[in-house]
């Protein structure tokens, strides 16, 4: 704002200075002699004006400079980021002669940041130092303004307001030295980060060219056959102890770099934690004050009132999602800290013979991970490895016959991935022995790696559905419509989606440890993004998939809201015929909004939906009319509300309880159980009779035959009585007993009763005809 106050400025002085010209050519045209004073005909208030405006010009610039220029950021993080790049151009020397794959990858993550960092730094000081020019051309055009020449040699104006023009050349040295030295300091920057920049991008190059020569080396022969090898090495063991301490050393102040700079994403992961740790707390503590602690948590195996455990499992099996370009060593650590944790856990969890097969797992988890840091491939170290290899395919064929007794959660997901085990330690063994290391060595960390993360996955799933288990327990307890959540419906979708979590998770993991998730990522970027064009409609197959995606998890929520209205056989909660009418709002709002969300989310141009939906119209057209009624009649039920659920119908001879109202069908439960799916189209179109449309009242007949001997009044008495002691009778409506038929041995009578649930008509009938029974039996009134 500053400086376009100062820009609108110069054009104010611009039209001062053509003033000037103006006048003076007018006096030169009339040949008018200009005394010492004559500047005072463009008038006092006209200069005073001119030398306010240049004051404050040189203030915004003063003010500006002054304060300096904003570069805490780079002064503050550039001795970190020198020291990092050196550390990363030791570290590259030290893998010129023996190249591993992980911590050339780690740099390579690593230089990316530091090389965004420093763009962004460029970007910054670039866009000060226009700043600066723009001050700079700003004070050039003070110093040559032709009337503030004129003012400053005219004798008269300058004696009176001598002060205010001796501020004004103060203040212009003043800026012009601020500016000087903002310049000076600014340029220096820029050589500096200019000169990292260019280094980064050189150590980028060299990465680069190494891992090419990596992949060179590990398709073809590195080393000798295994059995024509011997025990030397290019290096002396007191190189290769050096050159391990220095790996070491390196990767701890390099794993420090990125954990400073990714502090945001382990804050969002430690608040994810202590979320889910005060969710299962908080659940617990309601049990307990309602008393029902000690009664439920058996029913948990993995999580308890202090899931401190738990929790761990779930934060180190997720993190791969809190940053998608993790370097290799970051991986490793949360996988080791994932592998400690699930053994804490697991230890009073499992059986034993399972406990066994996971203390195993660990074990081979160290051993492939201390032979995977390893940088100088010695004999012994081969022979080790293969040993490895070998032990790890044993153990894999008897952790899978294991798995066959399917005693393990998800155990068909364990077995895939068990297979793969297995077969990337085969792959290992015959790569070592004919001299393709690091094929070998990749493989074999990367089996274990796989098979520890889908155990921990595993138990993650499970853990996250007890959490929502005891969330339902709560819920039934607090009442009201979220204690109707029916978690035994919600569980498969639950579920499934929490698979498909953890499939994506396991992806990132294994490709990491492959070495091949930025191959993968770039290649599936690429082919998502990609502009394709059929005729003269361009797409994109990531917008593709985004839509049906979007359009599939509205489907999912649509399905299972239907969990909040839950329903029990044998009652029927008023609050879910309440609620019936909203279920089917909610279910019709969440496929037109996500229909919407995923158009906007798509980026498909309105146009071409417009093509698209009269496409769709010709289909219409041609076979889909049955499928649209149904949709169209669904709306109409759902606004008119005919029936809810719980409602009890009659359509011709199907007779039931209203259980679901879909978009294209509703759901009815017969009295025999059978559960028909009807068209809503049906529904709308036919004559449907509702017995509960203001109330479940339903008024029923009931015939018994006496002997005479007693008056009709007397029997209608002892009738009443009993009736009006039957909670299900309705009160409010006088039974009506009625003489049908009288002969000399009998007398007939129909009792008319209204009953306030008509789910139980049958029921109530028979039970209404037993108590009178047995009240007129006890009164010596016989029963023909």
């Amino acid at each position: 704002m500053l400086f376009l106050s100062c820009m609108a400025g110069n054009t104010y002085g611009r039209h001062f200075k053509d003033t000037v010209h103006f006048r003076k050519a007018t006096i030169a045209t009339h040949d008018i002699v200009m005394s010492d004073s004559a500047l005072e005909e463009l008038g006092v208030d006209s200069l005073l004006n001119k030398v306010e405006h240049i004051h404050n010009g040189l203030n915004d610039i003063i003010n500006i400079t002054g304060l300096g220029f904003n570069t805490r950021d780079i002064e503050e993080n550039y001795a970190a980021t020198d020291s990092n790049i050196d550390l990363i151009d030791q570290n590259l020397k030290l893998y010129n002669n023996i190249l591993d794959v992980k911590n050339l990858q780690m740099f390579e993550v690593l230089l990316s940041g530091i090389h965004s960092q420093l763009t962004d730094w460029r970007e910054l000081l670039f866009v000060y130092d226009r700043q600066l020019l723009a001050m700079s051309s700003e004070l050039t055009s003070f110093r040559n303004d032709t009337l503030l020449k004129e003012i400053m040699e005219d004798s008269v104006f300058s004696n009176e307001y001598a002060n205010e023009l001796q501020d004004v050349k103060d203040k212009m040295k003043l800026a012009k030295r601020l500016i000087a030295e903002n310049q000076a300091r600014l340029k220096q920057w820029q050589v500096n980060v200019s000169n990292q920049y260019f280094e980064t991008i050189d150590l980028e190059n060299r990465i680069k060219d190494m891992l090419r020569k990596i992949s060179v080396k590990a398709i073809g022969k590195e080393y000798n056959y295994l059995w024509e090898a011997e025990n030397v090495s290019a290096v002396s063991k007191s190189e290769s102890g050096q050159m391990v301490k220095q790996s070491y050393s390196g990767q701890q102040k390099i794993l420090t770099y990125y954990f400073k700079k990714n502090w945001l994403d382990q804050f969002w992961m430690l608040l994810t934690g202590v979320f889910f740790f005060v969710w299962i707390f908080s659940n617990f503590k309601q049990l307990e004050k309602a008393g029902k602690y000690k009664s439920t948590v058996n029913e948990f195996i993995f999580i308890n009132k202090v899931s401190i455990l738990s929790t761990l499992v779930l934060l180190f099996s997720i993190a791969p999602f809190f940053d998608l370009h993790p370097p290799t060593a970051y991986v490793q650590v949360i996988e080791f800290l994932l592998v400690t944790a699930i053994t804490f856990l697991l230890w009073n969890k499992w059986a034993k013979d399972l406990l066994y097969y996971w203390f195993a797992i660990a074990v081979l988890y160290i051993a492939f991970s201390v032979t995977g840091i390893l940088l100088v491939p010695t004999y012994g170290f081969r022979v080790l490895l293969l040993c490895l290899n070998i032990v790890a395919v044993v153990f894999g064929i008897l952790w899978f016959r294991r798995l066959r007794k399917n005693t393990i959660a998800f155990a068909p997901m364990i077995k895939v991935v068990t297979g793969i085990f297995v077969l990337l330690n085969i792959v290992a063994v015959f790569g070592n022995l004919y001299g393709r290391l690091s094929i070998a060595k990749i493989f074999s960390v990367t089996a274990i790696y796989g098979l520890a993360q889908i155990i921990g996955l595993s138990i993650f799933i499970q853990i996250i559905l007890e959490a929502f288990h005891l969330q339902t327990i709560v819920n039934k307890l607090k009442g009201g419509l979220i204690g109707k959540l029916n978690f035994m419906k919600v569980e498969k979708l639950i579920t499934t989606i929490l698979v498909i979590i953890s499939i994506v998770v396991w992806c990132i993991v294994f490709s990491i440890s492959l070495n091949i998730y930025n191959l993968l990522y770039e290649q599936i970027v690429f082919f998502l993004t990609k502009p394709r064009k059929i005729g003269t409609t361009d797409f994109q197959i990531g917008n593709i998939l985004l839509f049906l995606v979007t359009i599939y998890i509205s489907n999912l929520f649509q399905q299972g809201v239907g969990s909040l209205y839950g329903r029990q056989e044998s009652n029927w909660d008023p609050e879910i015929k309440k609620n019936a009418s909203r279920l089917a709002i909610t279910r019709l709002l969440l496929i037109v909004v996500g229909f919407f969300i995923a158009v906007a989310a798509s980026g498909l141009p309105m146009d071409k939906i417009t093509i698209v939906l009269g496409a769709l119209g010709v289909g219409i057209g041609l076979g889909l009319q049955t499928i649209v009624n149904n949709l169209v009649s669904g709306v109409i039920l759902i606004f008119e509300q005919p029936f809810r659920i719980g409602d009890y119908i009659e359509l011709g001879d199907k007779r039931g309880r209203v259980i679901d109202i879909g978009i294209r069908s509703s759901k009815i439960l017969m009295e025999e159980g059978a559960e028909i799916i009807m068209p809503n189209a049906d529904l709308l179109s036919g004559r449907v009779i509702n017995w509960t449309l203001r109330n479940d009242n339903v008024r029923i007949e009931l015939a018994i035959t006496i002997m005479p001997g007693h008056t009709v009044s007397e029997i209608e008495q002892i009738i009443r009585e009993e009736l009006k002691s039957n909670e299900n009778v309705v009160t409010t409506i006088e039974p009506e007993i009625l003489l049908s038929a009288l002969t000399d041995k009998s007398m007939s009578l129909r009792i008319l009763v209204w009953i306030n649930d008509v789910h139980k008509t049958q029921m109530l009938k028979s039970k209404l005809l037993s108590n009178i029974y047995a009240a007129l039996e006890k009164n010596e009134i016989k029963i023909v």
